[in-house]
């Protein structure tokens, strides 16, 4: 296609768009502007090389700009009434409102047909002198656009608009937003269960330079039959520090940056880990200040936290599986089924280790084991875990079953929704609950109760 027709064909989509902004704003359907915001950001970003966002998804309430491009200090509002009321009102607000100390450039968007021409002399009553406005130059609709496009050599470019116009100004899109702006009454309500906890934490977390002799350690390691090399981690000189020194082994802590991390505190003579740091070096810092220091230091937050779930969940007798990065019930001493009793609506039991047998009923073949994954996030200052139900297919209670994978996915295809969502709330009752009488307290790390999310939405189109 060449340039006229290709810009022909443009034109065509901008009066099909300004037909149907005019027609449904004649019936009172005023929410068609609102889309047109959204519509409009792609086409404006490629023609005036700008990087505008929806100004209604920011904190920030702004109250005359729809759009703003915050790098290049541009704010736009797009409207579909063109007459100079509406744009006094929109310069009084921005002015009110001190918006021109955050942006340079004020344009109003008229998406149907701004006016041949505005007195100025209004404007600048309003103005003041305080920032700048001309209608010839920040009154815009989609002549300009046109105009605009005129000038471009590059067709490809021009082109890549029309892709941009086609695919919002389809007879199916319009329709779709039609039919939308009708029924947006029509509002269905789900209620959306998400594989999260709350996670709540201690406000400190503690650090300390390590203070063991590694090379003392790796060499002691040598006289017993798990030897560690000389390039040994850091975490595993430790885990065998624990030994050396008589200490008694936790998993909650981390290294990071060649110090120890903890919830616990590591300056204090009566917990054990802090003999594993030098002492004078441990320093407390809050939990927001060490999260907020940088990507990494979110990241050795996450492990910490992971660390300290796995300490809590030895006390439950859920295994943790290095390689496979998954907890797993573990079967009682005498090898056999297991059940836990739990509540949610109503107190059940649930097995969490089951004997499979032989269809002679004369020999256990293998044992399916409820398992679980992790993945601990910062969201909004909140931190978050996400479980993840599955299973495990063991012969003894540990060692992997070999057709274990097929074992899984002929599960899992059985398993509704409904079941997996049960999965999840036992598992989090698991971690927010003792599940046996002899269970140790351990109160470092709690979770609040799983939530729901409440959402609304536009009944689905042609339903």
């Amino acid at each position: 296609m060449n340039k006229k027709k290709t810009i022909d064909r443009i034109a065509e989509l901008i009066a099909r768009f300004r037909a149907e902004v005019e027609t449904l704003n004649s019936v009172n359907l005023y929410d068609i502007n609102i889309h047109a915001e959204n519509i409009l950001i792609p086409i404006l970003n490629y023609i005036y090389g700008l990087n505008l966002k929806n100004a209604n998804l920011e904190e920030k309430n702004y109250s005359a700009i729809d759009l703003i491009d915050i790098e290049n200090r541009v704010a736009i509002q797009v409207t579909s009434t063109a007459d100079t009321e509406k744009i006094k009102h929109t310069l009084e607000q921005y002015k009110k409102h001190k918006e021109r100390d955050e942006f340079d450039s004020l344009l109003i968007y008229i998406i149907t047909k701004k006016q041949k021409t505005y007195r100025d002399k209004k404007f600048d009553e309003i103005i003041n002198d305080e920032f700048e406005f001309e209608s010839s130059k920040n009154i815009l609709d989609f002549e300009n656009l046109i105009i605009e496009l005129n000038s471009w050599i590059s067709i490809p470019k021009i082109q890549e608009v029309l892709d941009l116009f086609e695919q919002e100004f389809t007879e199916q899109k319009i329709d779709y937003r039609k039919y939308i702006l009708e029924n947006k009454d029509k509002l269905v309500t789900e209620t959306l269960y998400p594989n999260l906890l709350e996670i709540e934490l201690p406000k400190t977390i503690y650090i300390g330079t390590i203070g063991v002799n590694r090379d003392e350690i790796i060499t002691k390691s040598w006289e017993t039959k798990y030897k560690l090399r000389k390039s040994a981690s850091d975490r595993s000189v430790l885990n065998r520090a624990f030994e050396y020194y008589g200490i008694s082994y936790s998993r909650d802590w981390h290294v990071f940056e060649k110090k120890i991390i903890s919830f616990k505190p590591l300056d204090k003579n009566s917990e054990p880990l802090s003999n594993l740091v030098e002492t004078g070096t441990v320093e407390e810092f809050t939990l927001d200040e060490f999260a907020t220091s940088g990507y990494k230091y979110e990241l050795a937050l996450s492990s910490l936290i992971d660390n300290t779930i796995q300490e809590l969940t030895s006390k439950k007798e859920i295994q943790w599986l290095r390689k496979e990065r998954m907890f797993r019930f573990r079967p009682p001493k005498f090898l056999k089924s297991k059940k836990i009793t739990w509540k949610n609506k109503k107190t059940a039991t649930r097995t969490v280790v089951k004997e499979v047998w032989n269809k002679e009923k004369t020999q256990i073949t293998h044992f399916q084991q409820l398992s679980f994954k992790i993945q601990s996030f910062l969201s909004e200052s909140k931190w978050f875990l996400a479980i993840t139900p599955t299973w495990s297919y063991t012969y003894d209670g540990y060692q992997a079953h070999k057709f274990e994978s097929d074992l899984i996915t002929q599960k899992k295809k059985l398993e509704s929704n409904n079941s997996v969502y049960q999965h999840f709330m036992f598992i989090s009752y698991c971690l927010s609950n003792k599940v046996s009488e002899n269970e140790e307290d351990y109160n470092i790390i709690n979770f609040k109760e799983a939530f729901k999310l409440p959402l609304t939405y536009k009944s689905d189109y042609g339903n």
